[in-house]
């Protein structure tokens, strides 16, 4: 009954997340506890699990847990970062009913349930596609997006069309090229390849808050899984034809690879950096496509644990960032790493994630996929796309070693603010939080030094009350610093209490932290940790229904024995009457032929 309640929590938290957006404080709440119950389901799915409804079968198993319960955990992490640098209020929503089709799509063993569950979690992407802007802003994407939407959609329909092995499709036919076509069109436009790029960029620029996540590495990843349990199987034939699209497949994930991380390099927008970076790693899941081979599987399957993991931490970085330090931009973020050391240890376990080291589990699925999908010639690729990815994920960590610029210097970083304990007339010590309550404290200590606590606490609050309304939340700070004040302890008293007011933590660090606890995970599945390796030779349900529908080479047919002509031994019909037949009796080949007997056979008297 662990699917059954992986499907409840994600449509229960979609329905509950759709209805408490309005609300700012239970949105965040229902959001985070719906992937919290979402990915413990998950964790638990196992191949013992599976439910019946119809003719639907739905049958769990190792590694469809793991992908599930890897990509709830980092949505989870992502939206805890989401809490300071902008809730994404219509991602959780999307994300747990896309989560939901997935889970569908990865347990299904019928292959037409699979896709139209994959289309179905690809249209959620709409739902955070496009940006809730004003009038009179730029235009949005949901033009783009929509075609996007239904290129996608028809392309993945058309194949389960063609691999459901239609009576009138055979299956070396246009209509089962088509369909391996189409399987890979629906990849490439959803991941962003090229040249399908612009809407991604688009995307990223004025789509919802972190929607990336969702519509360019999610749903790709869970299409792509699809796609390699029928490369080696369904779409194995050697023919023309079928080698003719996999050589377009192959040209689109090598343009997509070399160009993904040229924009990344180019680009200043760390936005547009993190989604050029998506779209060039997303070249991987069409070269398992392209690969047609049966060791392509276990090296996919690793390789989009890791994809997930680490792209939708580097999502969760950039956002971080950019609230950190005010902006975006590249230029004005120079100097970052001296004031945010953890977002730079996280950028760094990010880095090594994707990239790993020869050895990895990551980096063998990496040049595994790209030894099996191109000739011999294109194999320096592997170095090549390491070294373009060094190249911008270098450009970023260098930036932040710059001198710090205006806007880096003005931001509070990453370290704790620590603020003295100052002693007051009858011993009282005022801890102040913010550096505008400060100075409103501080000039209302000035005006009346002479007073007690009690006077110098009603002087605060006459004071916010002549204050313009401007001022009334410096006012409000100063008040609560005032009772701070009045309510501390003596001098030299509760240590621990005194060492705890001493103490405070800023949105950045905690912000910092969940980034780091991001990268941790995608650096955990990518090196198999937690189960990663061994659940990737597994695979899905999937994968035995892909064989059940494998067609075999075609052979030629061997020419037909001939079969041993009858001889027959006559009889004298004289004998028999008028209407009696000569009897046949059959002779093996190679037998002597009959001698003609002098004697007819003789015929039973009645």
């Amino acid at each position: 009954m662990i699917l059954v309640a992986f499907f409840a929590v994600c449509a229960a938290g979609a329905a509950l997340g759709q209805l408490t957006q309005p609300f700012r404080r239970l949105g965040p709440v229902v959001g985070l506890a719906s992937l919290a119950a979402a990915c413990a389901t998950a964790f638990l799915i196992g191949p013992t699990d599976g439910v019946t409804v119809g003719d639907v079968r739905l049958s769990g198993s190792t590694y469809a847990g793991m992908f599930l319960a890897g990509a709830t955990a980092a949505t989870l992490l992502l939206c805890l970062v989401g809490l300071v640098s902008g809730w994404p209020d219509r991602l959780v929503p999307a994300a747990l009913a896309a989560f939901g089709g997935l889970g569908v799509a990865l347990t299904a063993t019928d292959p037409r349930v699979a896709l139209a569950a994959a289309a179905a979690a690809a249209a959620t992407g709409a739902v955070v596609s496009v940006p809730s802007g004003t009038a009179g802003e730029e235009p949005d994407n949901r033009l783009s997006e929509a075609r996007t939407l239904a290129l996608l959609v028809g392309s993945l329909l058309f194949a389960a069309t063609a691999v459901s092995r239609p009576s009138w499709a055979s299956g070396d036919g246009p209509v089962f090229v088509l369909g391996f076509l189409g399987l890979g069109t629906a990849l490439a436009i959803r991941s962003g390849a090229i040249p399908f790029h612009v809407p991604a960029a688009r995307l990223g620029r004025r789509g919802a808050s972190m929607a990336p996540a969702l519509l360019l590495v999610w749903i790709p990843a869970g299409i792509g899984l699809m796609a390699v349990s029928w490369s080696a199987t369904t779409f194995g034939i050697r023919n023309d034809w079928l080698d003719a699209a996999a050589t377009i497949v192959q040209i689109v994930a090598v343009a997509t690879l070399v160009l993904g991380a040229v924009g990344a390099v180019l680009h200043e927008d760390l936005t547009e950096i993190v989604v050029y970076s998506i779209v060039q790693d997303s070249a991987f899941i069409l070269l398992a496509l392209a690969s047609r081979d049966a060791g392509a599987a276990e090296p996919a399957r690793m390789w989009l644990l890791a994809f997930v993991a680490a792209k939708t931490a580097f999502v969760a970085w950039a956002a971080a960032a950019s609230r950190a330090f005010g902006s975006p931009d590249l230029g004005k973020l120079r100097g970052w790493l001296r004031r945010a050391p953890i977002l730079g240890l996280a950028l760094v376990a990010i880095a090594a994630a994707t990239l790993g080291w020869p050895g990895s589990p990551v980096f063998e699925a990496r040049s595994t996929l790209i030894d099996l999908a191109l000739p011999d010639r294109l194999h320096l690729l592997t170095a090549v796309a390491i070294a373009l990815s060094l190249g911008y994920y270098g450009r970023l960590l260098l930036v932040g070693l710059l001198p710090p610029a205006d806007a880096v210097k003005a931001a509070a970083g990453e370290r704790p603010r620590w603020s003295p304990a100052r002693d007051g007339a009858a011993g009282e010590a005022t801890v102040t939080t913010t550096a505008a309550g400060e100075a409103t404290a501080a000039a209302v200590e000035a005006a009346s030094p002479a007073l007690k606590p009690k006077r110098r606490t009603a002087r605060t609050a006459a004071a916010a009350e002549l204050v313009p309304a401007e001022t009334a939340p410096l006012a409000a700070a100063s008040q609560a610093n005032a009772a701070t004040a009045s309510a501390s302890p003596p001098a030299g008293s509760g240590f621990r209490g005194r060492l705890l007011s001493l103490w405070s933590l800023n949105r950045t660090l905690e912000v910092s932290g969940a980034v780091l606890a991001a990268a941790a995970l995608a650096l955990t599945l990518a090196f198999g940790g937690l189960g990663a390796s061994s659940a990737s030779r597994g695979g899905i349900p999937f994968d035995t229904a892909a064989h059940a529908t494998s067609t075999p080479t075609p052979s030629p047919t061997p020419s037909p024995t001939p079969s041993p002509e009858p001889t027959f031994a006559p009889i004298a019909t004289h004998e028999l009457g008028p209407s009696a037949s000569p009897i046949p009796s059959a002779s093996p080949s190679g037998s002597p032929a009959p001698t003609r007997s002098s004697k007819p056979n003789p015929v039973p008297k009645n």
